[in-house]
């Protein structure tokens, strides 16, 4: 016989399995978050984010006109065009993610969302989203051969936990 703890074990994981990703929004598609239409309990995080960042943004912000002209004038087979966003995921919190250009009109940019390998309950296939220029963080132009450019909020972030692994002596 089962137990009423087990019973409601099994109710919540029911639950967390149908329910939609935090990532993606009442209408299904995720919401890609700009400074402008961030909700008041994001703000907190948000200005965090960009001040310990800030640096990196900038420098990838002063090369991305050009990394756009690249992708727009055509990149050879197998290279890849990603940009890094950040996605909302509850009321207060976000993350930083990757979308593969797929197009770019004017000031705004078509996109796959890739899934985050971190989040095994969001979604495991790329979705379709479109947002403005003023959404990017970081810009990588991912060869063929695996060689990239850009990335370098993404290059910033890998060193500073590679400090913090550090032992001092």
């Amino acid at each position: 016989m089962k137990t009423p703890t087990a019973f409601a074990l099994l109710i919540l994981a029911t639950f967390m399995a149908v329910r939609p990703p935090a990532a993606v929004a009442q209408t299904g598609v995720p919401v890609v978050l700009t400074a402008a239409t961030a909700p008041a309990g994001v703000r907190p995080a948000l200005a965090r984010d960009e001040t310990a960042l800030a640096d990196p943004v900038r420098e990838a912000l002063r090369t991305l006109p050009q990394a756009k002209k690249r992708f727009l004038a055509g990149l050879p087979d197998g290279d890849q065009f990603l940009l890094s966003v950040r996605v909302i995921t509850t009321d207060t919190s976000f993350r930083q993610a990757s979308a593969r250009v797929l197009g770019w009109r004017g000031n705004t940019i078509q996109a796959l969302l890739l899934p985050a390998a971190a989040d095994p309950a969001g979604p495991r296939e790329p979705l379709p989203v479109s947002f403005p220029e003023t959404a990017v963080l970081d810009w990588t132009l991912l060869r063929a051969s695996g060689r990239e450019e850009g990335n370098y909020v993404g290059r910033y972030i890998d060193t500073a936990r590679q400090l913090e692994g550090m032992l001092l002596r």
